[in-house]
């Protein structure tokens, strides 16, 4: 029962702040999971219904046509014949509007988080991080998504993490843009299953992850060669260690090489380090861009690989 109201909430919130749960669709989910989602303002009820839609082929003209209550009845009468009117029960009148933030809430618990989200951009939520790292954020409405600049809020948002968004399916131009930003995209509805836990869904860990590919990054100590989508340079023995010191956080939980980290004990400065690193790279096969892209700065926090952990193999 929870997963299904669950499911029809979040495909009603799609409509962003005008979705509303109508009470007739409410009303076989009334009950004790009804009572719980009112109460974390998953759902927020409303004053009941004044007026309701004109009879079908109506030549009265009104837009709509007025809710008389009589006792414990409701009647939505036609202006021009009684024979069309229409006898409402009291859950017909009712109406509830979905509550975001609460829904976001119930979604990170059953995605395993315990915080509250915080909202990372417009419509958009934190949910927090894997265990493997990724920052998972949430969006109700594919527009969301489809702003400018809303690839470079999240990106700040994750302070260097790999980024999973849990959406409705995007529009394939804005799927696109953020497949080519390395965000992993996964269907709210395609993961959202029903567990016999407190909550009475779940979605699975697993699902937030991208499934490993063959590796894109291949790093052998042994030598200090580097191979980065098919090309491939062994680096000084002066510089290797650099590297070294980006691939170590890029495979722990926080991907991001502080200045200090970076320059370890070789008594120079990380952004000369760097330069060093990239030149290294763009000597062999690179192009600035390229280097720039395997080698990221993170605005004031340090250095990072480009590459997320998954796709990172490394031999002794």
């Amino acid at each position: 029962m929870t997963e299904m109201i669950l499911r029809l909430l979040t495909r009603l919130s799609e409509a962003g702040e005008d979705a509303i749960l109508p009470g007739d669709l409410a009303a076989p989910f009334f009950g004790p999971v009804f009572d719980r989602l009112l109460a974390k303002r998953v759902l927020i009820e409303q004053a009941p219904l004044s007026d309701w839609e004109v009879c079908d082929a109506c030549e009265c003209g009104l837009p709509c046509r007025p809710i008389w209550k009589a006792g414990d009845e409701y009647r939505a009468e036609c202006p021009l014949d009684r024979r069309h009117d229409m006898e409402l029960t009291k859950d017909d009148v009712r109406v509830f509007r979905i509550g975001a933030e609460g829904l976001a809430s119930v979604i990170g618990v059953a995605a395993g988080f315990r915080a509250a989200p915080k909202r990372a951009a417009e419509k958009v939520w934190r949910l927090g991080d894997t265990s493997s790292g990724r920052a998972v954020f949430l969006a109700f409405e594919p527009a969301a998504l489809t702003g400018d600049g809303v690839i470079a809020l999240l990106r700040q948002a994750a302070q260097g993490s790999d980024i999973t968004i849990l959406a409705p399916e995007l529009p394939p131009e804005a799927a696109r843009r953020h497949h080519d930003a390395g965000f992993h995209l996964v269907e709210i509805l395609a993961v959202l299953t029903p567990a016999s836990n407190n909550l009475g869904v779940v979605i699975d860990a697993a699902a937030l992850n991208p499934i490993p590919m063959a590796p894109v990054l291949r790093v052998r100590r042994a030598t200090a060669e580097v191979q980065w989508e098919g090309r491939s340079v062994i680096l000084s023995r002066q510089i290797f260690p650099v590297f070294e010191r980006l691939l170590e956080k890029a495979l722990s939980r926080d991907q991001v090489a502080s200045a200090s980290h970076v320059e370890g004990t070789t008594g120079r400065e990380a952004k000369d380090l760097i330069r060093e690193l990239r030149d290294s790279f763009k000597a062999a096969w690179l192009t600035d861009a390229e280097s720039k892209a395997l080698i990221v700065t993170v605005r004031n926090r340090g250095y990072r690989l480009g590459v997320p952990a998954a796709e990172i193999f490394v031999d002794c």
